[in-house]
């Protein structure tokens, strides 16, 4: 395939892992496009998380060409999903022109907003891809509704595809009006670079001084939809007196709720929240766990899941959405309903009992990934997309300066 000039425009970048997936798998994928031989601009805010800014010293890393634009407000931009990316519209006014092809990430927010009107304006063709944030739900949903109905009414029907990570999100995308014709099934990508360095999940378990107690952990952000405060319960179903629950993710409105839902529970003593992980700390807590649960509803991908595999970890995971769907595929898991305390206590029960057995799937399972959601895979399939698109385009708009 021929080289080619692609923009990426997403609100939060390489170091915001307090924002979730999508800060981690824009960077995967600009990084394995460039790695092709492809020219690739990132266009972004400064947002790393409510109190602290990214630093601009990781720009032009991995043969990116990224442009970090300030935010008016980093505060308001976590709590509230607001961001305001100065300048960000006066760059584009100038260089949307000079891309080949635009790929455009998440839904309500107004820095792909803004790219949309100015990429339009050039004649450039853009792909969307919502990552589960084209519906209205969790937080903000009355906000994100007139945000939909008015500035950025225009962002999926003027989009040249949008793409879904699971079936589930197809489906989403239908119910919300998207034409069935534009969707494209691309997954997301995992990043198996993260886990070529051994893990030491020895390391880990010390630190946190549990031993060789039995141990589950939930990775994500701390918000109502991820299910933590259902994971708290089943925990205290279980009969086993020794398991201990690592909840490691940066709070968006769930940790007083928790912490309640602990002490009233009895389970200060095998509980422990502790706060966002990231770089080797992460790696190495899923690798320490037993087992990863992720009872996270409307969950269209979940990434986690799939690193806690890589990581020789078995993961629980409900099964009304595009998680399920994905864990069903590679395997290393077992499914249970959302909201089902019961179920969700039996199947941490189950992996428990037999954890050998249960990291041996998960090694197969991790084989599965890597062939289904490899950065390379993904990679081939987005470039694809692309070329499918410059196809279809007039000659005039294809010969632009």
């Amino acid at each position: 395939m021929r080289t080619l000039r692609i923009l990426h425009v997403v609100p939060y970048y390489e170091q915001a892992w307090a924002y979730g997936g999508i800060p981690r798998l824009a960077t995967t994928i600009t990084r394995a496009l460039a790695r092709r031989g492809h020219a690739v601009t990132v266009c972004t805010t400064d947002v790393r998380d409510s109190r602290t800014r990214a630093s601009r010293t990781s720009l032009n890393e991995a043969g990116v060409d990224v442009r970090m634009f300030r935010n008016a407000s980093n505060a308001v931009a976590y709590h509230f999903q607001l961001f305001t990316p100065v300048g960000l519209r006066h760059f584009l006014r100038k260089a949307a022109g000079s891309f080949d092809i635009a790929h455009l990430h998440a839904c309500h927010n107004l820095p792909v907003v803004i790219a949309a009107w100015e990429l339009t304006r050039a004649g450039v063709p853009y792909v969307v891809s919502p990552n589960g944030t084209a519906p209205a739900i969790e937080r903000w949903i009355k906000a994100k509704r007139l945000f939909a109905m008015t500035i950025g009414r225009s962002l999926l029907p003027r989009a040249a595809r949008v793409t879904a990570v699971s079936r589930a999100e197809v489906v989403q995308l239908r119910a919300l009006g998207v034409d069935a014709a534009s969707i494209v099934r691309i997954p997301n990508p995992i990043d198996e670079a993260e886990f070529v360095q051994p893990l030491d999940p020895h390391r880990y378990r010390r630190q946190m001084h549990v031993g060789d107690a039995p141990l589950v952990l939930f990775l994500g952000k701390l918000t109502p939809r991820k299910g933590v405060d259902d994971l708290v319960r089943a925990v205290a179903l279980l009969r086993d007196p020794r398991i201990k629950l690592i909840i490691a993710g940066n709070d968006m409105g769930m940790e007083r709720t928790l912490l309640s839902l602990i002490r009233r529970l009895g389970l200060v003593n095998r509980v422990s929240l502790v706060g966002l992980l990231t770089g080797r700390d992460r790696l190495d807590a899923l690798a320490a766990a037993d087992v990863v649960v992720y009872p996270s509803r409307d969950e269209i991908f979940g990434l986690v899941p799939l690193e806690a595999l890589l990581a020789g970890t078995p993961v629980v995971v409900c099964n009304d959405s595009g998680c399920g769907e994905v864990i069903t595929q590679t395997g290393g898991g077992c499914l249970t309903k959302p909201g089902d305390i019961t179920g969700l206590a039996g199947a941490i029960d189950r992996v428990l009992a037999d954890v050998p057995a249960w990291r041996a799937r998960a090694r197969d399972g991790a084989a599965s990934a890597r062939r289904l959601f490899g950065a390379q895979v993904v990679c081939e399939q987005l470039e694809s997309l692309y070329s499918d698109i410059l196809h279809e385009q007039p000659a005039t708009e294809r010969m632009r300066a």
